[in-house]
């Protein structure tokens, strides 16, 4: 079951993740990267328009806007909810067939986003952090992080940077910090401890390479020291299995059905979830 050869798996559960090899060709990825440049030029619907989220560096005034209105963009938050392309991409097929080696045949994708690191801006990090923050509902272990670089990415331009075994820790306290974008928070005494940065690995890896990530894994992105675009498509699977553990509302993940089957007192898809962006801890979340 699944497309992970038993090394991958054993490498995933050891250290918290594994890279898949070429889950997209050229072609595929060139359609992606157009799409986000007309949505980040304007064109999708009124509604959605603040789906689209500047870094905050322009945001805030820090630095004045750039030539190219693209080059300011933080994320798109969403996309799969207003374009079909974008609906497209909870369903790449190589990611299921990795991602079910790992959690099983029953899978929702939820969380969609594409995320630029605005080149020349090396200020734009987000901290060490754990997604599981963000998830109200378990088990955490059935749930994935999905990352796929659309460009050559490396430390140099805010790559995802990771802590082996660092998926064995509990949750951590998190917090926010002056300088980092709204919704993205920081792991309480991890950044800036040595005994993380000296253990973490930063990924070179070229596009369309897919890493896979638990959930408790400590992961960074730097800023882009470079003059040319970091864009990188990410998500997160869920086993259908998955139960929620609050009564807090689940309509801003926007689960969708991708693979197999649902069950009553799980998790469910979400039939036409809004565009209206709520906020909060829990609502939106940065993955790098």
């Amino acid at each position: 079951m699944g497309s992970l050869s038993r090394e991958q798996i054993e490498h995933y559960r050891e250290y918290g993740y594994v890279v898949v090899p070429g889950v997209l060709g050229e072609d595929e990825m060139r359609l992606y990267r157009e799409r986000a440049r007309a949505i980040s030029l304007g064109d999708l619907p009124n509604e959605a328009r603040n789906r689209v989220v500047k870094d905050i560096a322009y945001a805030k005034g820090r630095l004045p806007l750039p030539e190219d209105p693209e080059h300011a963009v933080w994320k798109i938050i969403n996309p799969d909810r207003f374009d079909p392309l974008f609906a497209e991409a909870l369903r790449f097929p190589k990611v299921l067939d990795a991602v079910s080696s790992l959690i099983g045949e029953d899978i929702l994708a939820f969380l969609l986003m594409f995320i630029y690191k605005p080149p020349g801006v090396p200020a734009s990090e987000h901290p060490f952090h754990q997604d599981a923050l963000y998830f109200p509902f378990e088990p955490q272990n059935q749930c994935v992080g999905v990352w796929i670089p659309l460009d050559p990415v490396s430390e140099e331009n805010g790559t995802l940077t990771v802590v082996p075994g660092s998926h064995e820790m509990k949750v951590q306290n998190h917090g926010f910090r002056d300088g980092i974008n709204f919704g993205a928070l920081a792991a309480e005494g991890i950044e800036g401890n040595a005994a993380f940065h000296d253990k973490a690995i930063s990924l070179d890896l070229p596009p369309g390479d897919c890493v896979l990530f638990a959930t408790h894994m400590l992961h960074r992105t730097g800023g882009n020291r470079t003059d040319g675009h970091r864009r990188v498509i990410t998500l997160h699977m869920a086993s259908a299995r998955c139960r929620p553990t609050t009564e807090h509302r689940l309509d801003e993940y926007g689960f969708t059905s991708v693979r197999g089957s649902t069950f009553g007192g799980c998790l469910q898809p979400q039939e036409n979830p809004g565009l209206h962006l709520a906020t909060g801890r829990g609502r939106l979340m940065d993955d790098g």
